[in-house]
């Protein structure tokens, strides 16, 4: 598993992989591999770049200073297996694999991964208070029936994952759980794929082995289950089945001593879950449930309690069960709140990446760069840019400044519904500080309009548009003008739209007015003007 080690931006050189991937920094590095932020430039799209590391010193080196040839060919082995396993299993509880190859300049192997939107389930442990406010019953049992379909999947592909813990399972935005870092995974059978573990060495983390995992014999696909009824054990209790202690070890406990059962703690589990937990934490591994059992059994209890589920966040592993089509309707789309992302095996909070406050001219230099990234049509990248930048801002009007830019490069990349969030919301900082009739507050109130217009909301268009040509002054400079003239425009053309004749022909009179007043009564127009406010006559006649 890989651990966080966030660094701040300015400390990291970009550079751009295989001519389409830039680096951005690195989120995280462990002992097979680093992970790095980074945007893919063709199709202007967050991605995670997992590179292996150049070398890994320590337990692994034959002596001080002498490397291991054999050694390092099965790091590289172990690394490119991880990218086929994953990238040969399609599920959506598996993060998908994009690319990979050989980086030119270090010579290191790389894969390119789905940047992930999230937590880990280890936080979500952490974090709850299992005496007072435990995990629901159903809370649990959909989050153990994702997990398992996972399971029965790469199962039928002869895969063992061999280290399934809370820290590798992750929640992501429509409550589905990712399964990560097949890095461990163990192919079955011979054939071409050689045993890439020494023998008699162990592989997976101690409170989630099982017995046989434990003794480092063969390991099949019932150790993964026996993981995850460690894991549901964890989610019900805040605690693994079992220990390490002064005088047993995690593993003696799991090849002899009896899990308790669950219900001593939580006597709101079923009974039937309880069995079903004592099932999956079998010492002997040919009595245990296989995945799809533990899948379809999971399933009776996702909807037997429902405590907070409409509370539960678009994290909650209830989600897919009660809307598998779609998040909770009426959900508004995020605005300026900073991304939490993560790759396909870290989880990241960024908001806690950059803490010092943005100056002056450091906000400028993103801007400018934010400018440059949507001229050269990296949308997702000058996004990023600027929102880390929003959450950083401290100076009074940098934040609308910037909030104001973010607005106008969603516009630019299409992304309309959260241009339209952002303008309205820079609108009402701009008009608080600087009263309702501030050049840049009736700007963005413009070009929400513009927007609401693109998502083909009519009444929230015109009512924009109205409130615009209201709060305005009387123009003064060539774009103002056409922006007052272009509203009206809008105005007469959207009321036409929707058969509201008389509002057409009021909003084309006012229009008409304008033009005459604001570029001369010999502007020419003012002819197209009269055309089209005959054509509207003849339609209310």
């Amino acid at each position: 598993m890989l651990h966080d080690a966030v660094t701040q931006n300015a400390a990291v050189p970009s550079r751009v992989l295989a001519g389409r991937y830039r680096l951005n920094r690195p989120i995280g590095a462990g002992g097979m591999g680093e992970v790095w932020h980074a945007y893919d430039e063709r199709l202007d799209r967050r991605v995670a770049v997992k590179m292996m590391l150049a070398d890994v010193r320590g337990q692994d080196a034959v002596s001080p200073g002498t490397w291991s040839q054999e050694i390092l060919r099965t790091r590289r082995d172990r690394f490119l297996r991880e990218v086929r396993t994953t990238a040969a299993v399609e599920h959506l509880g598996i993060p998908a694999v994009y690319d990979t190859g050989i980086d030119d300049l270090s010579g290191r192997l790389y894969v390119v991964m789905q940047l992930l939107t999230g937590r880990e389930l280890q936080a979500v442990v952490d974090e709850t208070d299992h005496e007072s406010a435990p995990l629901p019953v159903s809370w649990v049992a959909a989050a153990g029936a994702q997990i398992a379909s996972v399971l029965d999947e790469v199962h039928r592909h002869d895969v063992v994952h061999r280290d399934i813990k809370p820290a590798n399972l992750m929640l992501t935005r429509g409550g589905v759980v990712k399964v990560l870092d097949f890095g461990v995974a163990a192919l079955l059978g011979t054939g071409s794929n050689p045993r890439l573990t020494q023998e008699g060495m162990t592989v997976g983390t101690p409170a989630y082995m099982s017995p046989e995992q434990s003794l480092a014999n063969a390991v099949g696909p019932a150790a993964d289950v026996y993981a995850v009824g460690c894991v549901l054990y964890e989610l019900l209790t805040g605690q693994p089945p079992f220990r390490g202690d002064g005088s047993r070890s995690y593993a003696w406990h799991h090849v002899r001593t009896p899990p308790l059962p669950v219900r001593g703690s939580r006597p709101d589990v079923p009974a039937d879950m309880e069995r079903l937990l004592l099932a999956m934490l079998e010492k002997d591994p040919e009595r245990r449930l296989d995945a799809a059992t533990v899948y379809e059994s999971l399933l009776s209890w996702v909807h037997a309690d429902d405590t907070g589920y409409r509370d539960g966040g678009e994290l909650d592993p209830r989600h897919p069960f009660h809307q598998p089509f779609g998040g909770p309707p009426g959900r508004q789309p995020p605005r300026y709140t900073p991304t939490e992302v993560a790759p396909a095996a870290l989880v990241l909070d960024e908001s806690a990446s950059n803490t010092l406050a943005l100056t002056d001219q450091e906000a400028d230099e993103v801007a400018d760069e934010a400018a440059r990234l949507a001229q050269d049509g990296q949308f997702t990248h000058a996004s990023d840019l600027l929102t880390e930048a929003i959450a950083r801002a401290g100076a009074p009007g940098m934040r609308e400044d910037l909030l104001f830019s973010l607005a106008q490069v969603r516009f630019l990349g299409g992304a309309h519904r959260e241009a339209a969030g952002h303008f309205e919301d820079a609108g009402h900082a701009y008009a608080a500080r600087f009263g309702a009739d501030d050049e840049q507050a009736l700007l963005c109130r413009y070009f929400a309009a513009q927007c609401r217009v693109e998502l083909g909301e009519t009444t929230a268009a015109v009512d924009a548009f109205r409130a615009y040509v209201t709060g305005s002054r009387e123009p003064d400079d060539a774009a103002a003008v056409d922006r007052h003239l272009d509203a009206l425009a809008s105005m007469a053309r959207l009321y036409a739209s929707t058969e509201r004749i008389a509002d057409a022909l009021a909003a084309a009179a006012e229009l008409r007015q304008a033009t005459q007043r604001l570029r001369g009564p010999q502007a020419p127009e003012l002819a197209d003007i009269d055309g089209y406010l005959a054509r509207l006559r003849r339609l209310s006649a």
